[in-house]
């Protein structure tokens, strides 16, 4: 979850939270949790293990990682999707 102050542009904002997701992958690597703050926008992240599901592939531990390597692979994916529309959106100029 990211969040900036409400009198932000979008392309400042993008920035800001792309900013914050590199503090928390340089400052976080093996949080479950973390909360980046930054002067403009926050930025929040929690991953919830499925602790009641009964796999044979985790009890070898073979693949016991690999919920969380999926997550932080699909967050990462999302937020470069997110990063990409906001600045692509900055680099275009309006017709007055």
């Amino acid at each position: 979850m990211a969040q900036c102050q409400g009198d932000l542009r979008g392309c400042d904002c993008g920035e800001c939270v792309s900013a914050a997701i590199q503090v928390a992958e340089e400052k976080c690597r093996r949080s479950v949790s973390g909360q980046v703050y930054l002067d403009e926008c926050f930025m929040s992240y929690t991953f919830y293990p499925d602790h009641g599901r009964q796999d044979p592939e985790n009890e070898s531990g073979f693949g016991k990682n690999t919920g969380r390597t999926v997550a932080i692979v699909l967050g990462g994916a999302a937020v470069l999707v997110f990063g990409f529309i906001l600045f692509s959106r900055c680099g275009k100029k309006e017709d007055i």
